[in-house]
This record gives C-alpha cells, structure tokens and sequence, in this order.
C-alpha cells in the first residue's frame, strides 16, 4: 500500500529530474513527507487513536534515521550521487524489514479460508493497473509542466511549490487509505501506511531523483535545510515516540500535528510573500 500511494510521488519526481527541475523533486520528496504526518496524521488520530501493538517496530526507528539522515544532509545544502545510494540503499532495507515482519506476524491460513478468498481475475487486476498507472503518469507529466510556469510567473522557488501545492496533491492516495482505514476501525493499518509512505519519500523518491537528475546539481535550499528538513524530523520524533514507549496512538497528537502543519504552511507563504514583496 506505501508503495502504490507512493507512486505519484514517485512519477514526479522522475519527471521533473529528468527534466532538471531538481528543485520540484526535492520539495516533494519532503513536503509529502510532512504532509502524511502533519495533515493526514493530523486527521486521523483526532477522528480516534490506534493500538500499535501489532508488527514490528523496526520500521519506526527507520524512519526517524532516515529523518535524521537527511536532515544532515540538508546542512551541506545538496544531495549528492553517494547519498542518493545510501538512500536507496535504505529503501531495500525497509522491504527487508517488511517481508521478515510479514513472515512473523501473518497468521498462517488454512487451506479452506484459501479456497474461500474472492480474488479478482488476474486479467482484469492487470488492465486496472495499466489504466491507473497511464492516468496518474500523464497527470503527472501535466503537472510538471504546468508547475514549472506557474514558479516563473509567481516567481517562487520550485522547491517552495514542491513543499505546498505538489505535496498536498500527490498526498490525496494517502488521505484515501486513511479514510477507508477510519471507516473499517483499522487506523494501524492507515500509520503503518503513513509511516511506510514517509520512509519511501524520503529515500525512494528524493534517492531515484538524484540519480534520474544525474547530470544536474541537486541544490537544497536555506529554507528546506534549516526548516523543512528538521520540521520533518520533528513530526517523526513526535509520531514514532509514543507508538515505542506505548504502542499506540493519541488524539493530542492529532491536534499537535495540525497546529504544526498549519503554522509551517503559513510560514512558507509568508516568507514567499515577503521575497515577493
């Protein structure tokens, strides 16, 4: 699931690395990130608060390494090709870390519940995909052309646009998930896509940007080295420590996660009302 609600992120980012647009891909590799803990988190953990007893907790302190990574990384203010390989390196590891907790934690199922299950053809799951993948591709090969004028003519930073107006877009298949967990009473399942999601960003996406974007420079601005990047490693820290100490959820942490979200919105359009100014 991280991964396919993962995939506008991910068409994005390729796009826009291909097409030296560094900036785009970098702010939506980070601006996602903050806003599947700040906005969708936010959302759903004021609706109700999850038991986090079940799975691993591996994936937990992965994601608050990897916050840390590049939040390091963000004060030398550009990615390079080595940490886009550290990056992807630290994608492999978190399927690793998924397929041992799969085998840990799935029950095993019985031949009868087997022949019970009511699965799709495989003709059709095929079709469905190549439909949904050509859609959002297009959609975004659109988006990327028009943001780029859209930078220019506002005369914002492409990473500004990637951290706000991108994020929340090619957030929506998260908020979908979170949804549709709410309404089944499974909200575990909708942070351990969040988490996944957010692991995924920050290595899949901006690692695969830096090396699609291979002979470009992939620059990291003041404001997402010095806010950004550490914004994000605060909201895993405050995401992550609860779900270790406790194994679950809280509504206070919804609400945080919304004030913070909101306050570091209206700081970006300030500072870029300010420049323009």
């Amino acid at each position: 699931i991280s991964l396919a609600t993962t995939f506008p992120e991910l068409l994005v980012a390729i796009l826009s690395s291909l097409d030296g647009t560094t900036g785009l891909a970098v702010g939506n590799g980070v601006g996602s990130a903050i806003c599947n803990i700040g906005l969708i988190c936010g959302i759903a953990f004021v609706i109700m608060s999850a038991d986090m007893s079940r799975g691993g907790i591996l994936k937990y302190y992965l994601l608050v390494v990897t916050s840390l990574f590049l939040m390091i990384v963000g004060f030398f203010f550009e990615l390079t090709i080595w940490q886009a390989f550290v990056l992807i390196a630290i994608t492999i590891l978190f399927f690793i870390f998924n397929y041992i907790d799969s085998i840990l934690q799935q029950p095993k199922k019985t031949k009868e519940s087997q022949k019970n299950e009511h699965l799709k053809p495989l003709w059709l799951t095929i079709l469905l995909f190549i439909l949904g993948a050509g859609a959002v591709g297009g959609g975004a090969y659109l988006l990327i052309d028009k943001v780029e004028f859209l930078a220019k003519v506002i005369g914002v930073s492409e990473q500004f646009v990637g951290l706000t107006v991108i994020a929340i877009g090619t957030s929506l298949p998260e908020l979908i998930t979170v949804i549709a967990s709410v309404k089944k009473k499974t909200p575990y399942l909708a942070v351990g896509n969040i988490i996944g999601s957010n692991i995924l960003n920050l290595t899949l996406i901006i690692g695969t940007s830096r090396l699609c974007a291979w002979n470009y420079n992939m620059p990291i601005t003041t404001e997402t080295a010095y806010i950004s990047l550490p914004f994000a490693f605060l909201l895993s820290i405050i995401l992550v420590l609860p779900i270790l100490i406790k194994k679950k959820t809280y509504r206070w942490q919804g609400i945080l996660f919304l004030v913070l979200y909101t306050l570091y919105i209206a700081y970006l359009i300030c500072n870029a009302i300010w420049k323009f100014i």
